[in-house]
C-alpha cells in the first residue's frame, strides 16, 4: 500500500532577511553540480552595492527558482551566515524534517519532474515558493528520514569517487595524446602540417521531415558535456517534439558545439541521431584522419586558441562554417592516429566499469 504523502509547505518557511547594512558577507552561489559554491568576483562586482542579497544562516536552504528544476537547490553548511543574489529563494525547515533527506528529495528525478509540472508556463519556468510548498514527500518518521538520507549519502560518495576516477582517466589520454603527437602549437614532432578539409568536412544533411526519426535521439548543445565530450541527458525526436532543422549524424561524424566555443564540446557519438542546427556534423576522410585524434586536437589548447579568437570579436560567442574550415593542424602518419584509437578503446573500458558502478 503507497505510503502517506504530505505537502512540503506544512514543514518550511520563507526567509527573506536581506543584507540591509551591506556588510562584508561571503557572497555565495547555488549550482546543480557544487551546491553552494563561493562566488569569485571582479573588482568591479566585489565593489558592488550588495545590501539587496538575501542572508542564508547555516541550515537554511537556497535555490535559483529558475534553475531549481535541473537540481539547482542546497542547505549551507559552510559558513554561519552567507549572502546570495536576491533572485534567490531562501527558506529553513522545521524540526521535523531532516535538512539531507530534504535535499535529496529535492534533487531527485521524481521531484524535478514534478517542479517541471508546476513551473512549465511560468515566467522563465520560475518555481516560486509557494509552488515548492504545494509540492508532497513521504509521511515517515524523522528516524526514517535520517537512515535514508544516511544511505543515500553512503552511495553519493562512491558515485563521487568514481566520478574522480573517470577524471584521472580523461587526463590519462590527454596524456598519453600530448607523449604520442607533442605539442601541437610548435608541432614538436614535425609532423606535416595540413588544412582542416584535407582531414574532414563539415556534413550538413539538413532534415525537415521528422516521420521517420521520431525514435532518434536528439543531441542538443547541452546534451555534450563540455570539455569531455560525454553526451549526457539527452532524449528522442519524438520526446523533444522536435520541429525545426536538425542535421543527420551518424557513429562516423563528431560533433563540434559552434555556440559558445570556449566551453570545447566535441563529441564522439557511437550511434546514429539528430543533432542541432547550432552544432556541426564533422565527417573524417577515410585511411587520412581518424575521429579520436581530430576530436582531440578540436578539444586542445592549440585549436580553443585559434578559434576563439574569431568568437571573442562578436557579442554573441560563435563560429561559423569557414572559420572552422581554415584550421590548420599537424597530421600525423594514420596507423599513429590508429594506435591511439586503440589506446582510447581500452580506457574507455575502464571508465564504463565506473559508470556500471554508479548505476
Amino acid at each position: 500500500m503507497p505510503k502517506k504523502r504530505i505537502r512540503l509547505g506544512s514543514f518550511i518557511k520563507e526567509y527573506t532577511v536581506r543584507n540591509k547594512k551591506n556588510e562584508n558577507i561571503p557572497v555565495y552561489s547555488v549550482t546543480n553540480s557544487q551546491g553552494f559554491c563561493t562566488q569569485y568576483f571582479d573588482k568591479e562586482i566585489a565593489s558592488k552595492d550588495k545590501s539587496s542579497y538575501k542572508i542564508v544562516p547555516k541550515g537554511y536552504f537556497a535555490y535559483n527558482p529558475s534553475r531549481i528544476d535541473v537540481g539547482s537547490v542546497d542547505w549551507q553548511r559552510n559558513e554561519e551566515k552567507v549572502i546570495v543574489s536576491p533572485l534567490y529563494n531562501v527558506f529553513s525547515v522545521s524540526d521535523q524534517m531532516d535538512n539531507e533527506y530534504i535535499f535529496f528529495f529535492l534533487k531527485s528525478d521524481f521531484a524535478k519532474t514534478m517542479i517541471k509540472g508546476k513551473s512549465t508556463g511560468s515566467v522563465r519556468n520560475n518555481l516560486k515558493l509557494d509552488m515548492l510548498k504545494e509540492m508532497t514527500v513521504p509521511d515517515i518518521s524523522l528516524e526514517e528520514q535520517k537512515y535514508r538520507a544516511l544511505t543515500l549519502n553512503k552511495l553519493q560518495k562512491i558515485i563521487n569517487l568514481q566520478k574522480m576516477q573517470i577524471k584521472k582517466l580523461d587526463k590519462l589520454i590527454k596524456a598519453r595524446f600530448v607523449e604520442m603527437f607533442g605539442d601541437l602549437k610548435s608541432n614538436s614532432k614535425g609532423w606535416r602540417i595540413v588544412g582542416f578539409k584535407d582531414c574532414a568536412d563539415i556534413d550538413t544533411n539538413m532534415i525537415h521531415d521528422f516521420e521517420k526519426y521520431q525514435d532518434y535521439p536528439h543531441i542538443g548543445i547541452d546534451s555534450i558535456e563540455k570539455e569531455t565530450g560525454r553526451l549526457v541527458g539527452y532524449k528522442t525526436i519524438a520526446e523533444d517534439g522536435v520541429i525545426s532543422g536538425k542535421y543527420l549524424f551518424t557513429p562516423k561524424h563528431l560533433i563540434y558545439s559552434k555556440i559558445r566555443p570556449n566551453l570545447n564540446k566535441v563529441a564522439l557519438p557511437d550511434f546514429e541521431g539528430l543533432c542541432s542546427a547550432d552544432a556541426y556534423p564533422i565527417l573524417v576522410k577515410d585511411r587520412v584522419c581518424n575521429r579520436e585524434y581530430l576530436a582531440y586536437t578540436m578539444r586542445s589548447d592549440y585549436f580553443l586558441d585559434y578559434i576563439l579568437a574569431f568568437s571573442n570579436r562578436t557579442n554573441l560567442p560563435k563560429v561559423n562554417k569557414n572559420q572552422v574550415e581554415g584550421f590548420t593542424l599537424p597530421l600525423p602518419p594514420f596507423e599513429k592516429q590508429e594506435e591511439f584509437k586503440i589506446f582510447i578503446k581500452q580506457v574507455d573500458k575502464s571508465k564504463l566499469h565506473c559508470v556500471l558502478l554508479q548505476n
